[in-house]
């Protein structure tokens, strides 16, 4: 196993958390769902990756919850704002949306939501979903 998550079989075993997961070469997180904290930012995933690979996949933001409000959905890289999504109600309902993504060596890695349109505790989630490479 590399470093930096949890094996499948160890702490986490479903995968459902806030931790990245690693199977041989590939990588995963599902947060499940998460309520968010009416308008503040509400964290759904924190982590570091190993220090000797780096990650080539997707991040899925979405709702759990068949909302009718706006949130927006930031990834951050050690501390800073690499990708940001609003999705909104005025859209047809579509759980996910997927967005390429690489995650270099030994980062920070921080994904956040926050409703845009109310103070409503909605459950919204994230994924990542990836390979990893040495």
């Amino acid at each position: 196993m590399l470093g930096g998550g949890n094996p499948v079989g160890g702490q986490n075993p479903t995968g459902v958390g806030s931790v990245l997961n690693y199977i041989g070469e590939h990588a995963y997180l599902y947060t499940g769902g998460v309520t968010n904290d009416g308008t503040n930012e509400t964290t759904l995933a924190e982590f570091t990756t190993a220090g000797n690979s780096y990650i080539v996949g997707a991040w899925q933001p979405g709702y759990v919850d068949n909302s009718t409000q706006d949130f927006e959905f930031r990834l951050y890289f050690n501390n800073q704002v690499v990708a940001s999504i609003v999705l909104t109600s005025a859209r047809d309902y579509s759980p996910y949306e997927e967005i390429d993504i690489i995650i270099p060596t030994d980062t920070k890695v921080k994904i956040t939501a926050k409703n845009l349109s109310s103070s409503d505790a909605v459950q919204t989630s994230a994924n990542i979903t990836g390979r990893v490479y040495q």
